[in-house]
């Protein structure tokens, strides 16, 4: 590692994490298909709102509701969650209570703080998607449909796992970088 006083300016402007020539690798690669993910959510968003209008106008203007659309609308509901979840993690869309983080917390404290937050996050989210990909297999195992049209569920449950492990994946990247932000003792908050 290049001595902080003989590193060009450039280097230093950037965060910590980026002069490893690996997360840098592994983030860029995890970010395309996180744009991909949240790609799909949208279109699902789309078709979902086609859906509705669809199913409005056939239900008061032609008297002829389109069967299932409850069922339907549940079933794509995990898609539209849990597709974009690590897009929004990344950008940083989730809600979060910051009072205490962004004014309080300065340097390494304001970075230890994230550490443990993405650490606890990473296990709960770990959680879910174990036992959201075994629902899984279960429900392809028993065949397990819904009621009216008697479509699978396995694959919108699949969903599930597929959008943890990624938001997974996004958490272990931030613990990544904000470790290499508190052992190089910065107070660059955004680390993009």
């Amino acid at each position: 590692m290049t001595n902080e006083k003989d590193a060009p300016q450039e280097i230093l402007d950037q965060p910590a994490w980026k002069r490893w020539g690996l997360v840098r690798v592994i983030n860029s690669k995890v970010r395309i298909v996180e744009d991909w993910l949240n790609l799909c959510s949208v279109f699902i968003i789309m078709f979902l709102m086609f859906f509705a209008t669809a199913e409005i106008i056939g239900r008061y203007v032609f008297n002829f509701p389109i069967p299932g659309h409850v069922e339907i609308v549940e079933l794509i509901m995990a898609g539209i969650v849990f597709l974009g979840i690590a897009y929004t993690q990344r950008v940083g869309g989730h809600i979060r209570m910051e009072l205490f983080v962004t004014q309080v917390l300065k340097g390494r404290g304001y970075h230890m703080a994230e550490i443990i937050t993405s650490t606890l996050s990473l296990f709960v989210y770990i959680f879910i998607m174990y036992y959201s990909f075994r629902s899984t297999l279960y429900s392809m195992e028993v065949g397990d449909t819904t009621a009216y049209l008697y479509w699978p569920t396995w694959p919108s449950k699949m969903l599930i796992p597929i959008g943890c492990l990624f938001l997974c994946i996004r958490f272990m990247i931030e613990i990544i970088q904000h470790l290499c932000q508190f052992i190089a003792g910065t107070e660059m908050r955004n680390l993009d």
